[in-house]
């Protein structure tokens, strides 16, 4: 009966929630969001491992490699700048197509910058000519950032059904091709070709369905002022993105260097399906961001029982995706990549448990930039940077690829949670977050207090 009574409760807070317009329209868009990352997931499995299983463990690794350098290059084009243009774009629709207008600029300029430091790196640090082949050609994705803006539109107006749309096309394209490419027993560089080709194909259908969804863009006289304004802002964001991409994929870089490329092929199989769950977060996060920001003007106390439900919910996702996951994972490299991948298993088992605190870090992303703790959030990824690094560098002789993904979940506990206890304005959040990540323990308290 007390079961029963608890399910009823919930149920019948659902139905409340649902209820409010903003929770409709924000359950329709991560439905929406979450619909793509599941038709991704399923091209995953039937194209991405069998992309894995064709090239094998050494040159997986070494065309991840490659992948892994250009996204530290990559991040730097992104500017930083999307927490900020969506909240802008929600508090000042009008505003919208100067603001993506500045958008574009920053990141192309960004871009070329950028392109030249890998094209300088690929020649005069790379000695394999395969490996210079394929940064050559993955080089060009440093261009995507500048051309993706009306995805940041799309998002700020919960129009995720176009964005899956267009993403789903691509997809679905892309994975066409390479499984052509497994049949006519293409070189490796065809494949880096075709994930080029498949981003710029996005973001292409992305622009031409967001303006026939009412996006406008212009340059209009206070476009250089928007850029030193966002500049101004963003610059932490930046830093902060920069730092969370050293320690999501130096392991993959350092394990090149210092294991080789079978090691760094057996973690990147085991990180692909790790990754495929981090959609997730971001997913939410983009669907709450306006009711969050709502939120505020209900009170300090209806502000701060939102925030903890939003983190509650987001630890509760992780782990039911991590405790599954964990326990089958032998039989999950097995049955996506074959015998030659079994270490994987291992791996996998250790690097999913990253899973909750990048969930919950990512809620208190959200929360940084709503309370413009921008800095604080540079500080606390430079923190989990340095962590990893130094944890690779003693890890992975010692343990291999299970050593770097020992380093990972150290690390982002680290970044994303533990440092939210440094900073008196961040504490609030700390314990939210440890009530979060402490709901296998009280989730039955979480029911008595919503």
């Amino acid at each position: 009966m007390r079961f029963r009574h608890r399910r009823s409760r919930l149920l019948f807070f659902l139905r409340q929630f649902l209820l409010r317009p903003y929770a409709r329209a924000a359950a329709h868009n991560l439905g929406w969001l979450i619909t793509e990352r599941l038709v991704r997931l399923l091209f995953t499995v039937l194209v991405g491992f069998a992309v894995a299983r064709y090239l094998g463990p050494a040159n997986f690794g070494r065309l991840n490699y490659a992948l892994a350098l250009v996204s530290l290059a990559m991040v730097v084009t992104q500017m930083g700048v999307e927490q900020i243009v969506r909240r802008e774009i929600i508090q000042a629709p009008a505003d919208a197509p100067a603001l993506l207008s500045a958008v574009w600029r920053l990141r192309l300029a960004a871009g070329v910058v950028c392109f030249l430091a890998v094209m300088g790196w690929t020649w005069m640090a790379e000695t394999d000519g395969t490996t210079r082949t394929l940064l050559a050609i993955v080089s060009l994705l440093v261009f995507q950032p500048a051309l993706t803006f009306a995805d940041l539109w799309l998002q700020a107006n919960l129009r995720a059904r176009t964005a899956v749309i267009a993403q789903t096309v691509a997809l679905a394209a892309g994975a066409g091709i390479r499984l052509l490419l497994i049949v006519l027993l293409a070189p490796l560089w065809a494949f880096a070709v075709v994930g080029v080709v498949e981003a710029f194909f996005v973001a292409m259908l992305l622009t031409v369905m967001a303006r026939r969804a009412g996006m406008r863009v212009y340059a209009a006289g206070k476009t250089a002022a928007l850029i030193r304004r966002l500049v101004a802002e963003s610059w932490p964001l930046l830093l902060s993105s920069m730092a969370i991409t050293i320690y999501m994929r130096i392991d993959l870089v350092m394990l090149q260097r210092l294991a080789g490329a079978d090691v760094a092929g057996t973690y990147a199989a085991a990180v692909k399906i790790s990754e495929v769950w981090y959609f997730l977060p971001m997913a939410l996060a983009s669907s709450v961001l306006p009711a969050l920001i709502r939120a505020r003007d209900s009170g300090p106390d209806a502000y701060a029982k939102r925030w903890q439900q939003y983190f509650d919910g987001s630890a509760a996702l992780a782990y039911g995706l991590s405790a599954p996951i964990a326990l089958a994972a032998p039989w999950l490299v097995q049955l996506a990549y074959g015998a030659q991948f079994a270490a994987a298993g291992r791996v996998l088992a250790v690097h999913i448990w990253a899973a909750p605190f990048i969930f919950v870090g990512v809620a208190r992303g959200q929360y940084l930039v709503n309370e413009k703790l921008t800095r604080f959030a540079l500080i606390a990824s430079l923190l989990g940077a340095l962590v990893n690094i130094g944890l690779n560098w003693f890890l992975i002789p010692r343990a291999g690829a299970v050593g770097a993904a020992c380093a990972t979940v150290i690390s982002y506990a680290i970044a994303t949670w533990m440092s939210s206890f440094i900073h008196p304005a961040v504490r609030p959040v700390a314990r939210m977050q440890t009530r979060a990540l402490l709901l296998p323990l009280t989730g039955w308290r979480y029911f008595r207090r919503t």
